[in-house]
């Protein structure tokens, strides 16, 4: 199977296979977890070898980031900035975001700069774990993984390839 790298391709396919990709999620959600996670996880790190995050940045346009507090801290020491200034000046809450967690108000991330995280060691868990399909319990986290099918090149891949290897009859 070829890799599809091309974002508006991927992006207008994540629509086109809307209805395919509900139905692959029902499939798995009967599958054993730990076959689907080992599956899962070696799929992703054959995928890592052949997209290259820096040159596609999408996550970082499409999706807000959230911060923990402890990484704002950590992120205004790096930057020598007020903690209180910067928190009132780029982030917002969320009722959707985990407790203690702001949310950045720029969407693309005010740190991405010609595909490239300005921060990036000091970037925020969410971010490095980024599109997380190296955790255990892929089955329980498949809502997750349809809204990033059509934003990372990796999940879609990942996904495409995984209902090939289980033989998935859309």
């Amino acid at each position: 199977m070829k890799i599809e790298l091309d974002l508006k391709t991927i992006k207008r396919n994540s629509e086109l296979k809307e209805n395919e990709n509900l139905r692959f999620r029902s499939f798995l959600k009967g599958k054993d977890t730990e076959r689907i996670d080992k599956k899962a996880h070696l799929l992703y790190e054959n995928v890592l070898d052949f997209v290259d995050c820096t040159e596609c940045g999408n996550c970082c346009i499409e999706l807000e980031t959230s911060f923990h507090e402890r990484e704002i801290d950590n992120l205004c020491k790096f930057l020598n900035i007020d903690k209180d200034e910067f928190i009132k000046q780029n982030t917002k809450t969320s009722e959707f975001a985990e407790k203690n967690t702001l949310i950045l108000k720029s969407k693309p991330c005010q740190f991405l700069e010609n595909k490239k995280c300005t921060i990036y060691s000091h970037r925020p868990e969410e971010c490095s774990s980024y599109p997380y399909l190296h955790k255990s319990n892929f089955n329980s986290r498949l809502f997750g993984v349809l809204d990033n099918y059509g934003i990372c090149p990796i999940v879609y891949n990942v996904f495409e390839l995984l209902k090939f290897e289980l033989n998935f009859r859309s």
